[in-house]
Parts: C-alpha cells; sequence; structure tokens
C-alpha cells in the first residue's frame, strides 16, 4: 500500500477526488476498458460506532458459542470441514 496526504497532491487532482468524499467511487480504465485502479472513500467510525459494533460482535459470539456447545460440534471441528 502507498500512502500519500491529501494535501501532497496537486490542486487538479484534489479536485478531482474530492467526488469520493461525496460517496462516489472513481474508477480508472485503461484504453481497452480495463479496470487498472479505483479509489473509494473511507469513512471511520466514530468511537460510538466501533464500540456498539464490538458489544454487538461479543454477542454474536457468545450466542454462537453457546448454539455450537448445544449441538456437541467445536471450533476444531469446523475447522476440519472448512479445510475440507
Amino acid at each position: 500500500m502507498v500512502r500519500i496526504r491529501f494535501s501532497e497532491l496537486d490542486d487538479t487532482i484534489q479536485k478531482f477526488l474530492a467526488r469520493t468524499q461525496q460517496g462516489e467511487t472513481i474508477v480508472v480504465e485503461d484504453d481497452n476498458g480495463t479496470v487498472r485502479c479505483g479509489i473509494t472513500p473511507y469513512v471511520q467510525a466514530s468511537p460510538a460506532e466501533k464500540q456498539a459494533a464490538l458489544a454487538t460482535l461479543n454477542r454474536l459470539q457468545q450466542q454462537a458459542s453457546q448454539r455450537m456447545a448445544e449441538l456437541g460440534v467445536s471450533e476444531d471441528q469446523l475447522d476440519r470441514e472448512l479445510q475440507n
């Protein structure tokens, strides 16, 4: 991955990329129509959103563990099934 600060880009490119901030993904194609790269905006979750997502994930993991125990299935058994 290559990282660059938005402020390091020239004005023309900044204006062009500003579209992605409006929820529009930019796809760059070559002259043959082959997709070469895409630019999708990154929206960082707020601390409250992260906390809510973590709470949901923990609840789902607990439910899955409880259901697996009820069925008598271990994580090792699931891993073996997925690898086959």
